[in-house]
């Protein structure tokens, strides 16, 4: 209808959704001319990854990154677990893909995923489990997302290996850097990027210009999931087109 999208995430949850979405940009010919899609991928928006950024712009070699998510337990009739929800990889872990995305800049080539086997009815298929993602420049991401974990812990810490440093986010409140000077950042509060990404939602609609994430990026953070769901939920799959 030629209206600018803030879309939720996820921007989907089946390849033909995917499709649909790439043909009618391909259709338009150019981001510039068509409206603007944002998928709400707010992380990338956070001080603390925006820091991370730019201590990474000008690295000489390939990035190794891991990432932990202390998830929680969620009850199989929360809608979450839905059709609708996606369930918690397609849902939630596609934040932590398009990170991936944002930092190393680079496509994806490769995806392995590796599901903990419930031994009762509490969790589902898709509340534990790893996914490695190999990248055309070199590097290597790894996501491990449970739900077994204790509601005291923290939820989400990063650490990335480059060049003989090490950048550790903690939980989005805190970001302390080894090897790396004036890197360290702490912040009275959390702060995962939402406002930020409202924002630049809003300066991209005014001003035009880039998009607050390319649209190939949006696209390929969907499409690690879907091979992420495919693999932990029993398929085939791994080489990304």
């Amino acid at each position: 209808a030629g209206k600018h999208v803030l879309l939720e995430k996820p921007l989907a949850l089946t390849a033909d959704e995917v499709e649909s979405i790439v043909a009618f940009y391909r259709e338009a010919g150019d981001e510039g001319r068509a409206p603007l899609l944002l998928t709400g991928f707010n992380r990338r928006f956070s001080p603390f990854v925006v820091r991370m950024a730019e201590l990474l712009r000008d690295r000489a070699g390939p990035l190794m990154i891991s990432y932990r998510m202390n998830a929680g337990f969620i009850p199989l009739d929360h809608w979450v677990h839905t059709a609708q929800g996606g369930g918690r990889n397609r849902g939630e872990a596609c934040h932590v893909y398009d990170l991936f995305t944002f930092l190393t800049g680079a496509r994806a080539t490769e995806v392995q995923a590796a599901a903990a086997r419930p031994a009762t009815a509490h969790y589902a298929r898709t509340d534990n489990f790893t996914a490695t993602v190999s990248f055309d420049d070199g590097s290597v991401a790894t996501l491990t997302y449970t739900a077994l974990g204790h509601r005291d812990h923290p939820k989400e810490q990063m650490e990335v290996f480059v060049d003989g440093k090490v950048l550790a986010l903690d939980d989005y409140r805190t970001l302390r850097t080894t090897g790396a000077r004036g890197g360290d950042l702490r912040l009275r509060g959390q702060d995962k990027g939402q406002k930020e990404e409202l924002r630049r939602f809003a300066t991209a609609i005014r001003e035009g210009g880039a998009w607050p994430i390319p649209l190939w990026q949006q696209v390929q953070a969907t499409e690690i999931a879907l091979q992420v769901e495919a693999q932990i939920r029993g398929d085939s799959g791994g080489q990304l087109p």
